[in-house]
């Protein structure tokens, strides 16, 4: 019989065969095959958990090697399959077929298994590699159910698995009857309890209708943080296949569960600008996930965005054009989602207060540029959407009545999503050899646009970004065409904030 489990190194899976050899020499147990400290710890682990469920530990000598020797592997998951391995070669679990067996899971010193994460990717790429069952904890059950065509056996203990192979007491396949609770659907910050900011409202709205992203600016208290939380209310839910691509992500980050899987609400992520590089990005050997991952499909905000490190804010522009980030670690070349939406907020200056009609600013014309060149032009470049957020007049906070809440604005948003995706994907997605068949402006929007781009100095890719949010906006009143207002729009929201 063979063994098997995977090791894990970002979202990287890698089919592990576990191997047992026990023979005479003096008592010793070895694990081999470029293990970290925890799968070397599992030793003691697995020596308590073998005798108090009632099997005999081996006295001989024993060596577990974890196959292919040349991956690194870490993780408390491989408690299961090592003590399994050597359950079966040291004759103790007697199994009435010979058919190949994945299975995953951490052991207590009661021979109890503990639920442990990353058993849904562990899961989907146990049934890609043909396997027809996998063993789970009990408490992943309702995760590793979510992949259909495999069979899920949850076990609370190893004395059940070993009593499940001899065939004297079967394990029922699980199938899975959880629901998403729709409390956990609640936006945290509804467009209704925001008073004013009717054109921050609307940027967001463009940005929600064709994923693009967004930076707001403004002085310290005008909502600019309430905004972008109420944002994460008007998008549209994850669909089932965004869905179990996220929830794959969460069910890998220990200790994340806020939500119980499948993931339906869109993350929301946000990021503080004292966070370091690999914190947002990811890194380190195996590779651990970033913020910038863990927003994937949803909103990556970084509140404070001129306080960043510029070399920081640099490593953004793989992933805000390609919706990846690339990690190269010893010879390896690792792969991480990350096509999130971005909303960046900032002061306009050091003091905060450029342009408030209330407070006066403190900062010399050199502070100000100062302050704004630790954003480089790439970065802006892909920012489709700048706006200001000002100081809203005490007369605005007498009556709400009128104000919109999240719902009414998320339907039109998904109104104007399904015109899109008839065309194959986001407006923010379109690529450069699609935008004249999609972005079909108009004789007077083709020379107004053309004139735009003299007199603003736009780039090529200011260019297409503006034609890509006219073509939203345009989507937004169901127009097959772009109009010269659609651009008008777009280019005001194009700007920008360079003093």
């Amino acid at each position: 019989m063979k063994i098997y489990s995977a090791a894990l190194d970002g979202l990287h899976l890698t089919l592990i065969q576990v191997e047992a050899d026990i023979s005479r020499g003096l008592p010793s147990f070895k694990i081999v095959g470029l293990g970290d400290t925890s799968i070397k710890e599992a030793r003691e682990r697995i020596r308590s958990a073998l005798k108090n469920s009632g099997f005999v530990f081996p006295l001989q000598k024993k060596v577990i090697n974890l196959s292919p020797a040349d991956i690194r592997k870490q993780g408390s998951h491989f408690d299961l399959p090592i003590a399994l391995s050597m359950l079966v070669f040291s004759g103790q679990i007697v199994c009435r077929n010979s058919a190949p067996i994945f299975c995953a899971g951490e052991l207590m010193l009661s021979g109890k298994l503990r639920k442990i994460p990353g058993i849904l990717p562990a899961t989907l790429f146990a049934r890609r590699k043909g396997f027809k069952q996998i063993f789970v904890p009990y408490h992943n059950k309702n995760e590793a159910a979510l992949i259909k065509d495999i069979a899920v056996l949850p076990a609370g203990t190893i004395k059940e698995i070993a009593l499940h192979l001899e065939g004297k007491k079967i394990i029922a396949p699980y199938k899975s009857t959880a629901n998403t609770n729709m409390q956990e659907l609640m936006p945290d910050v509804d467009f209704a309890d925001i008073y004013g900011q009717e054109i921050p409202k609307r940027v967001l709205e463009i940005a929600a209708s064709g994923g693009h992203h967004v930076c707001l600016t403004g002085p310290p208290g005008t909502g600019k943080t309430m905004l972008s939380k109420a944002y994460s209310g008007i998008l549209p839910l994850l669909e089932n296949e965004e869905s179990m691509e996220v929830s794959m992500i969460y069910s890998i980050v220990q200790n994340f569960h806020k939500y119980s899987l499948p993931i339906k609400k869109r993350p929301f992520r946000h990021v503080h600008h004292a966070t370091t590089s690999v914190t947002l990005f990811g890194g380190g050997n195996p590779v651990r996930i970033g913020e910038a991952t863990l927003a994937h499909k949803g909103v990556l905000f970084l509140d404070e965005f001129a306080e960043f490190s510029r070399s920081t804010l640099e490593e953004l522009r793989e992933p805000l054009q390609e919706g990846v980030i690339r990690l190269g670690r010893y010879g390896r070349t690792r792969k991480l989602p990350a096509s999130f939406q971005l909303i960046a907020a900032m002061n306009p200056c050091a003091c905060g207060y450029l342009g408030d009609f209330q407070k006066n600013c403190q900062c010399t014309p050199y502070q100000i540029k100062r302050y704004y060149k630790k954003i480089s032009g790439p970065i802006l470049d892909r920012i489709d959407l700048i706006t200001h957020v000002s100081r809203i007049k005490s007369e605005s906070l007498k009556d709400n009545t009128f104000v919109e809440n999240s719902e009414t604005v998320r339907k039109r948003v998904e109104k104007a999503r399904e015109i899109q995706y008839e065309r194959g994907k986001l407006n923010n997605q379109i690529a450069i050899k699609e935008i004249k068949s999609i972005c079909k402006p108009n004789a007077k929007a083709e020379k107004f646009i053309q004139n735009i781009m003299v007199k603003m100095n736009l780039s090529p890719r200011s260019y297409l970004s503006v034609l890509k949010v006219s073509r939203t906006i345009a989507d937004m009143e169901k127009s097959d065409r772009v109009k010269k207002r659609h651009i008008a729009e777009a280019v005001q929201y194009k700007k920008g904030f360079i003093y």
